[in-house]
């Protein structure tokens, strides 16, 4: 931070404005706009820009930008709402939208939904996936639900491919049993089932 006192010559009024290069600073790092460090320090906004330049500071933009890159990762892939992460950060919504639009094109929800579909789509228990995302156990239940990815349809959609791979492979149904660790009559129910279908 720089400290240091600028004698400015200010047109708008008589003699010179004295203004503190580091009070500056910290109105810039503390997210207040042009007009509002302008009205503050009492000199005009093109005073303030000249200032910024003069001193090689950063505009409030500029700050903003770095800020919201820093916060936002974080947040990335986690099931919360943009106006969850405006409370949390007091980044502005459109600010955060702006900025997972430019970065992800999708929202923070939509990017965690994406993360946890392949897990939805598999053959684990709700109770599973929940500990690995650290998500409540009821929204898993529910977007199984909503997405029809139920934990058993899938185990059994999972084990038939199983099954008649290894039938197509030339196995029989007491080799296939031994092989998948069930026995040997759900092997003939499955098969039963898919020529059924086929």
């Amino acid at each position: 931070m720089i400290n240091t006192t600028y004698n400015l010559p200010a047109p708008a009024f008589t003699g010179h404005v004295k203004v503190s290069i580091s009070k500056l600073e910290q109105h810039l790092n503390n997210g207040l706009s042009i007009k509002e460090i302008a009205k503050i320090l009492d000199i005009s906004e093109r005073t303030v820009y000249y200032l910024i330049a003069r001193f090689n500071l950063k505009l409030p933009s500029k700050i903003h930008s770095e800020k919201i890159d820093f916060v936002l990762p974080k947040y990335t892939g986690q099931n919360i709402s943009i106006r969850e992460i405006n409370k949390k950060t007091g980044l502005s919504r459109v600010s955060i939208q702006k900025w997972y639009q430019q970065n992800f094109t999708n929202s923070p929800k939509r990017i965690w939904l994406q993360k946890i579909m392949p897990l939805l789509k598999s053959d684990m228990s709700s109770k599973e996936i929940a500990q690995i995302t650290n998500t409540d156990i009821n929204i898993i239940k529910y977007l199984r639900q909503q997405y029809k990815l139920g934990n058993r349809k899938l185990k059994k959609e999972n084990m038939m491919a199983k099954i008649i791979k290894k039938f197509k492979e030339g196995l029989n149904k007491s080799e296939i049993a031994t092989d998948l660790g069930i026995s040997r009559d759900t092997v003939g129910r499955y098969l039963k089932n898919f020529f059924s279908k086929n």
